[in-house]
């Protein structure tokens, strides 16, 4: 194999810038390269060889270090602004659900909600009683937006009693309520609780309760106006049979119930509001005379797919045009009369917008 020349060399230098000066300009590899490249990379790629394996036994522990303990539960941090009593109800509801499960060496799992949780002395295994259900029933405003006194009812499941010595017992079902003393540190702040879960008796039915503020339920008449605009919207609301848009009044949005959970619904019942009881007792409610509104409660026979039927009570809103009826409103509330305040009726209209 015959070397180069001088001449020879020279040129194939000048060919050789020429390319990189190309590729330089195009912003690209050169996928041959020359000898001196190549030794370039080879270089850059050992160094970088070099590093990974150096910086891996690093990385590896300081990701090691850093990595949360398996055991360890991070503290939930629930706030309140003032005058909502979603953050105190739901805070004593994690307390009290974490204070039924408690057991020996819980106390750093209690201590996330009760600073004083680590001088308790615990026994019995963790989570021998199971909570089913629980929630806030009652959230009293001691000092606004700083303390409350949350009442909290638990549906726990709960060992038997070794009465008969041979074991096996079914666990018990019990309804158990809590009394709970919580406190946010600055307005709008962290909730802690003051003090273990008080148990206490369930709460009596002494209270003045609400009034609906409707007549009395009388059997739905297929003939009657209102209760065939009613049947048409809850046919089309909970089975999807027929369009929902045509039995809304103007402006009023509401969307069907998606997947239809229902094959059929019956409107069985309804009781409407004490101003438009018929004089003739025979509960038909009758066509519309002008742009009346009309409160009411129907009550709804909706058969799922496999047969079986569910009773549903809805509140609602018709508004009378053209002498028809027409689903005003989904109402959040049925209409009452609260024994403690004056006769106001109370009614929000639900996933419903009307203009």
């Amino acid at each position: 194999m015959t070397r180069p020349g001088r001449k020879g060399r020279a040129r194939e230098a000048v060919a050789d810038v020429a390319v990189d000066q190309e590729l330089e300009e195009r912003g690209g590899w050169w996928t041959s390269p020359s000898t001196g490249s190549v030794a370039v990379a080879t270089s850059v790629v050992r160094r970088l060889a070099w590093a990974l394996m150096i910086a891996g036994p690093v990385l590896g522990g300081w990701a090691i270090v850093a990595q949360p303990s398996a055991g360890a539960r991070p503290a939930p941090v629930v706030q309140s602004s003032s005058g909502d009593t979603a953050g105190p109800g739901g805070f004593a509801e994690m307390y009290v659900a974490a204070f039924l499960r408690a057991g020996e060496g819980s106390q750093s799992e209690l201590a996330a909600f009760y600073s004083r949780a680590g001088d308790l002395e615990l026994g019995g295994k963790p989570d021998a009683v199971q909570v089913g259900q629980i929630a806030a029933v009652r959230v009293q405003e001691i000092a606004p937006g700083r303390y409350w006194s949350v009442m909290v009812a638990a549906r726990v499941l709960e060992p038997a009693p070794e009465t008969s010595g041979f074991g096996g017992e079914q666990p018990l079902i019990r309804m158990r309520f809590f009394q709970v003393p919580v406190e946010a540190d600055r307005d709008g702040g962290p909730l802690a609780a003051l003090a273990l879960p008080a148990e206490v008796a369930a709460p009596t039915g002494s209270t003045p309760k609400a009034e609906l503020a409707y007549g009395t339920p009388l059997p739905a008449q297929a003939s009657d106006p209102a209760v065939d605009t009613l049947s048409r919207f809850f046919a089309a609301y909970l089975s999807g049979s027929g369009e929902l848009g045509r039995y809304l009044s103007p402006g009023t949005r509401l969307s069907p119930v998606r997947p239809a959970p229902y094959r059929s619904a019956t409107v069985v019942q309804v009781a409407v509001e004490t101003a438009f009881q018929d004089s003739d007792g025979d509960g038909r409610i009758g066509a519309p005379a002008g742009g009346e509104r009309l409160r009411l409660v129907a009550d709804v026979k909706a058969a799922r797919p496999d047969g079986i039927a569910r009773p549903l009570s809805y509140a609602l809103t018709l508004a009378g045009r053209d002498g028809r009826w027409e689903v005003a409103a989904l109402d959040a509330t049925p209409k009452v009369t609260l024994p403690y305040l004056p006769s106001t009726p109370t009614a929000s209209p639900s996933n419903s917008t009307a203009q």
